[in-house]
Order: structure tokens, then C-alpha cells, then sequence
């Protein structure tokens, strides 16, 4: 090919307007694929964001007192929302744990009745439940209440936990109204591979239509094309991506590691920034917690734009659990 020194004036001329020609009709930049993906917030910008950890079990195991630790080191606001047996710590925590009401209660009920009574309000051990939930939400500051089991037959750590009960049943339309009649979410466990479920869950959610259904985990097993669809048809749904990431998840389910972001829930989540939080949900020492956290910020808001990565990193929580 002859060198642009070396060509005819006039076609130095044809070919120096072609250049730009291309120049000025060229699309934006923002408008081709690698010059949005610069629009993300980057590690960077992911490592000054305050996060509020809106899924986590405060277990056995771990000191109050390294919780806090590792939480300043971290930057985590609060941590909690989601039940946990540890009350030294709980305690510990004071103004900086979210208050979960009803887990102990609904699984110790549960345990003691047949399917029948448990579905049904007018039960006496059902109706004392609700009491103790509502006890909570009203007198002890509980933010939210969950986590829930609805289903979560192969995908809950305890034991205790791996059952299925009719998610639209008249006894969890009463807990929904009960988290309307307080303004606070309802968070549920519930497997996304069960059809019933998922049908289910939608008339529950529909029961209550002010109220804030959140499911726990993303439904654990869905897919983004699950999640889409569940929150085009129901606007107050929304999900916590708790044990969907690294280190706690690594399978065909993982929706971040510690670096990366798969693309389809990265197009949910942009669509749909006021329908997600984080959560770290199972972690027994300081290093697991770090982790955990880590990954929420390197793998998943670093790679939301910042407008998103402040809403998932602490934005919703905030409006959620009303924490302003």
C-alpha cells in the first residue's frame, strides 16, 4: 500500500475528506459498547461507597466486637435484617443492626403444627405469632421481617429451614398486611425452580399491593429472565442478592465474583435500580465477612453505573428499612 506522503495531491485530498467525513458522522462515544462500559463506577469509586449489609445472620461464632471492626474497616453503615442467634453480638451492634422480627417465631410455629393449621389465620398458635411479630414491629424498632421460609427445600443452609408451605396462604397474606400496616418490608426464602411458587408468591404479593415484598437471595436459583419478568408484573417486589455472589455462591447460580458482573442481571439491576440491595447472609469470622464484602464491591458495583451502585450499596436500604 503507497504511503500518504507519496499519493497524488488530489487523492491526498479525496482521502483526507473521507477521514473526516467518518470523523463527523461517527456515533458518540458513549453510544458504542467499550466507551459505555467506561460509564461504570469502577473499583475505585466502589471502595468510597458506604454500604448497608441488609442480609446477614448474626451467628455464633463471631465477637461483637471484630464485627464492628471488620464492618469500620469496610465501610459497612449497619448490618442485619435477616434473623441470627448471636445476641452478645446483636447486642454489641447497637444502632448499627437492622432488627429482623418473626424467623424464630414462624419456623418454631411451623414445626409444631400440620400444614392445614399453619395456613390458616384463624389458628390460635398462628393468631400468637402474629401477635409476637407485630409486638416486635410496634414496640422494639424491627426494620423488616424475614427472612422468611417459604421454600427453600434444597437451598437453605439449616436443616431446620428446608420446607415448603403454600406461599399465598391466608397466614402469609396476614404477615404482608401486618409489614403494610407498619411500613416495612416482608422478606421470603423462596427457590425459584418450583412453578407453584412462583405463582404463588405473585398472589402474595398482590395481596398487599402497598406493601414491599423482598425476596431473599434473588430466589436463589433464578435467572435473570425469571427476575424481569416476576418484577414487570408486580411493582412492589424487589429482591436482596445475598449468597448469589462470591465467595458464599459459586455455581451456575453466581450472579458476581470478586471481579466481574454477568451481563443479563447487570441489565436487570440498571433497569431496575430501585429493586435491589446487598447482602453478606452467611459469614462466621472476620475473613469470610471482608470477603464477602469485597466482592460486593469490586465484582458487583463496579460494575453498575454510580447512579445505581449508590442505591444497591445503600440507597434502597435506606428507604426500605426506613433508615433516613
Amino acid at each position: 500500500m503507497e504511503s500518504a506522503s507519496f499519493l497524488p495531491l488530489r487523492r491526498l485530498r479525496r482521502w483526507t475528506t473521507s477521514l473526516w467525513l467518518v470523523a463527523a458522522f461517527a456515533p458518540p462515544l458513549a453510544a458504542n459498547p467499550a466507551a459505555a462500559a467506561e460509564a461504570v463506577l469502577g473499583v475505585d469509586g466502589a471502595g468510597r461507597l458506604p454500604i448497608i449489609d441488609s442480609h446477614y445472620h448474626v451467628v455464633q461464632g463471631f465477637d461483637g466486637a471484630e464485627l464492628l471492626a471488620v464492618m469500620d474497616r469496610n465501610r459497612v453503615r449497619l448490618t442485619g435484617g435477616a434473623g441470627g442467634n448471636n445476641m452478645p453480638a446483636m447486642m454489641a451492634l447497637g444502632q448499627r443492626f437492622i432488627r429482623p422480627a418473626g424467623q424464630h417465631p414462624w419456623k418454631s410455629t411451623h414445626r409444631n403444627l400440620d400444614a392445614t393449621e399453619f395456613a390458616s389465620p384463624d389458628t390460635p398458635a398462628v393468631q400468637q405469632m402474629l401477635t409476637t411479630i407485630e409486638g416486635e414491629l410496634r414496640d422494639r424498632g424491627a426494620r423488616v421481617i424475614g427472612e422468611i421460609h417459604v421454600n427453600a427445600l434444597t437451598t437453605a443452609a439449616d436443616p431446620t429451614s428446608r420446607f415448603k408451605v403454600v406461599a399465598d396462604s391466608g397466614t402469609l397474606q396476614a404477615l404482608f398486611a401486618l409489614a403494610a400496616r407498619y411500613g416495612r418490608p416482608l422478606n421470603i426464602h423462596a427457590q425459584w425452580n418450583h412453578p407453584d411458587t412462583v405463582r404463588q408468591v405473585g398472589a402474595l404479593a398482590a395481596s398487599s399491593p402497598q406493601a414491599r415484598l423482598i425476596v431473599s437471595h434473588c430466589g436463589s436459583v433464578s435467572s435473570a429472565a425469571d427476575m424481569r419478568r416476576f418484577f414487570e408484573q408486580y411493582p412492589n417486589t424487589a429482591c436482596d442478592l445475598s449468597a448469589r455472589g462470591w465467595p458464599l455462591q459459586r455455581n451456575r447460580y453466581t450472579v458476581y465474583d470478586d471481579r466481574t458482573l454477568e451481563r443479563d442481571w447487570q441489565q436487570l439491576i440498571e433497569d431496575h435500580p430501585d429493586r435491589f440491595v446487598v447482602g453478606v447472609d452467611l459469614a462466621g469470622n472476620p475473613q469470610d465477612y471482608e470477603a464477602s464484602v469485597q466482592a460486593i464491591r469490586n465484582g458487583l458495583l463496579a460494575n453498575l453505573t454510580p447512579a445505581t451502585a449508590e442505591k444497591v450499596a445503600h440507597g434502597n436500604a435506606e428507604a426500605w428499612f426506613g433508615l433516613r
